[in-house]
């Protein structure tokens, strides 16, 4: 017969001994990290997800202009408007009805869209130098441009819009029938700067 006798349970701790000491430390360590917390007020709640919930710190608001040199572009159908801000709707009408006659004209016809351009930019400074108002642009209406369509007269809306002829023109407009239609552009310069002091 076997002497030795199982071992003691009464050295084990028994159920449940010791986890309230555990229980009351959570509750009491949950207790000081919702200390000053305040419940939400009632009504409905929405789940923010996470990559909102910390918000990016705000800045005063900037009241900053777009840059003079910026021409906002509207496309309707063959109609093509532009303009630097603050240009009055009546003189985009005046320039789109061919009320402002063009004083020069460059025929751009059968020329490649870096070609046209760069003969565009010399044109147009010519242009701003000689003190002409309003130019004319005849780009075609890209007809026999293939399958990619016409490739002219949008190159030479973006050259338009960006630096250095963005500088010089204060708007441009699809011609009016008379002086070319959809095939052309009627551009307004800018006044040239005086080189008085």
């Amino acid at each position: 017969m076997d002497s030795r006798k199982p071992a003691s349970t009464a050295d084990a701790p028994a159920p449940g001994a010791g986890q309230g000491t555990a229980e009351e430390e959570e509750r009491r360590l949950f207790e000081a990290a919702m200390q000053g917390v305040r419940p939400l007020p009632p009504g409905p709640r929405r789940v923010v997800p996470e990559w909102q919930a910390d918000p990016p710190a705000r800045s005063a608001p900037s009241r900053s202009r777009p840059p003079r040199e910026t021409l906002q572009v509207e496309e309707n159908g063959d109609k093509l408007t532009g303009a630097a801000f603050g240009v009055a709707h009546d003189l985009l009408r005046s320039l789109a009805r061919g009320e402002i006659a063009p004083e020069a004209e460059l025929n751009l016809h059968h020329l490649s869209a870096d070609a046209a351009a760069h003969q565009a930019e010399r044109f147009i400074e010519q242009s701003v130098a000689k003190g002409r108002r309003c130019v004319l642009l005849i780009h075609g209406r890209g007809l026999h441009s293939g399958p990619s369509g016409p490739a002219l007269r949008p190159a030479l809306v973006e050259f338009l819009c960006r630096r250095p002829l963005a500088k010089q023109v204060l708007a441009f407009t699809s011609a009016p029938p008379r002086h070319g239609g959809a095939g052309a552009l009627l551009v307004l310069l800018r006044r040239a700067k005086s080189s008085r002091p």
